[in-house]
């Protein structure tokens, strides 16, 4: 790139800058500032509702990329508003255990759990945290990370605090014993009638993922599973998002992105933010369906690359039908695939017979009984996404394939 090409790109960055377009438009994070959040009303309610309600706690949860992390960060600042609750929030990653997630309401409430204080006639002080040993007389013995670790004990000292205690991505936990206890720590909290509430937040199909299936805690939590977002709600977030960057985008541009999208506020907010950047640095108003084909080419390559990485490995060195079949796959609005749906989309769309045994070699390479490949074999004949997204992905990555016959 030479001295021209970095000053006319380093323009366009200004112009986009400027415009506040990837506040408004935020596929790689999730919605923290209200302004911006757009649907999801009924689920608001119900998440309000349930943390209001003395003895309950919440637990949202769905596939990736439908908002879970949006939703919950701003029910959480409407219910703080409401309640004059402080605000903690967990973001749990693979090293997480009970302790780490629970330690930041035990700080709030004045205890120190990664600190052993144990004294005996010598009065040895160990700290977790600092490498010195102090010396005394007075016998004495204060705490235990045992201790620390039992979730009756953590309820006993938390239940009084009048805090929200957010806990998003719980499914890169790896202990089941850690989720295990904090479903009990929320059983106990419950029996306690505590002032505290927590709110769970993870991908998962069903709800015993994220807690281990505890017997007791269904009575005290509200599980909430969050779907993939309507057409209305999508569109709405295309165009509250222009009507903030004075832009115009199209009826056919809108209709096309929310269908690429497939209810996935992620790819909505990815092929829109493309569009608008484009247009801004234009100095365009409005955006039409050829604009749209340009916005496609860069959401392909700012897509998540588990995402690429999947649908590269299924497709490398396959003939065209391999990729038309996929299409036909993506075609298939229903969780669960068949092998005879598909052969019926394919046929419907493409106008051409598809044999069966072109079929079987296709799924032979695309499917397995893991998440290795695009799709997971449920049992004989029965197959899902292992990635739920990847039916939008494919949709957007082969959309030189779409026709108005879809419709």
């Amino acid at each position: 790139m030479n001295t021209l090409d970095l000053e006319v790109f380093g323009e366009d960055e200004r112009r986009i800058r400027k415009s506040n377009v990837r506040h408004i438009f935020t596929p790689h994070k999730p919605i923290t500032d209200e302004r911006f959040f757009r649907g999801r009303l009924e689920e608001m309610k119900q998440l309000l509702s349930t943390l209001n309600t003395p003895g309950e706690h919440a637990l949202l949860y769905g596939d990736r990329g439908v908002g879970k992390s949006s939703l919950a960060n701003i029910a959480a600042q409407n219910l703080v508003k409401l309640t004059e609750q402080k605000l903690i929030i967990k973001r749990c990653d693979s090293s997480d255990n009970f302790l780490s997630i629970i330690e930041p309401a035990l700080i709030e409430a004045g205890c120190c759990p990664r600190t052993i204080s144990i004294t005996s006639q010598q009065n040895f002080n160990i700290s977790i945290f600092k490498n010195n040993i102090t010396s005394g007389n007075t016998v004495q013995k204060e705490g235990n990370v045992n201790q620390s670790l039992s979730p009756s004990w953590v309820a006993q000292k938390i239940k009084d605090l009048n805090v929200l205690l957010l806990i998003d991505e719980f499914d890169a936990i790896q202990g089941v014993e850690d989720k295990y206890k904090v479903a009990e720590l929320i059983k106990q909290l419950s029996d306690s009638d505590s002032k505290l509430k927590i709110l769970i937040v993870g991908i998962a199909e069903s709800s015993s993922e994220l807690t281990e299936g505890h017997p007791s805690v269904q009575r005290c939590l509200k599980e909430i599973k969050l779907s993939r977002m309507k057409y209305e709600e999508l569109t709405h977030i295309i165009k509250y998002g222009a009507n903030m960057l004075n832009l115009i985008f199209e009826k056919e541009v809108i209709y096309r992105i929310v269908r690429l999208s497939s209810g996935y506020a992620y790819f909505t907010h990815l092929l829109a933010l493309k569009a608008a950047e484009k247009a801004i640095i234009e100095e365009r108003q409005t955006i039409a369906l050829n604009n749209l084909n340009f916005a496609i080419e860069k959401a392909i390559n700012d897509c998540e690359s588990s995402l690429q990485k999947l649908y590269e490995i299924s497709i490398k060195s396959s003939v065209e039908r391999y990729k038309k079949v996929l299409y036909a796959i993506a075609l298939c609005n229903d969780e669960f695939i068949k092998k005879k749906d598909v052969k019926a989309k394919y046929e419907s769309k493409f106008g051409e017979p598809l044999m069966r045994s072109a079929l079987d070699s296709c799924f032979s390479r695309i499917a397995s009984d893991d998440n290795s490949k695009i799709l997971k074999r449920i049992y004989k004949g029965v197959y899902r996404f292992s990635d739920p997204r990847m039916a939008s992905y494919i949709r957007i990555v082969q959309s030189y394939m779409y026709t108005s016959n879809e419709n």
